[in-house]
């Protein structure tokens, strides 16, 4: 068997990359994960950002009335 088998990644991964067949699967379980984790990690700074923005127009709303 064996060979090379090419996996697309999509915009959250980056590329593509390339896997041996017969591979460690391990591998790729760990790939996805690292790219949950980096989309975890975007939803928190969205969120964050979401609340200091909402915070802020709150505050300037009541200096402004």
């Amino acid at each position: 068997m064996g060979g090379n088998f090419d996996i697309d990644t999509g915009s959250e991964g980056k590329g593509s990359h390339s896997y041996k067949q017969d591979g460690n699967t391990q591998e790729m379980e760990e790939r996805a994960l690292s790219v949950f984790a980096s989309e975890r990690n975007e939803d928190l700074t969205a969120l964050i950002f979401c609340l200091i923005t909402t915070f802020l127009v709150l505050l300037f709303t009541k200096w402004m009335v």
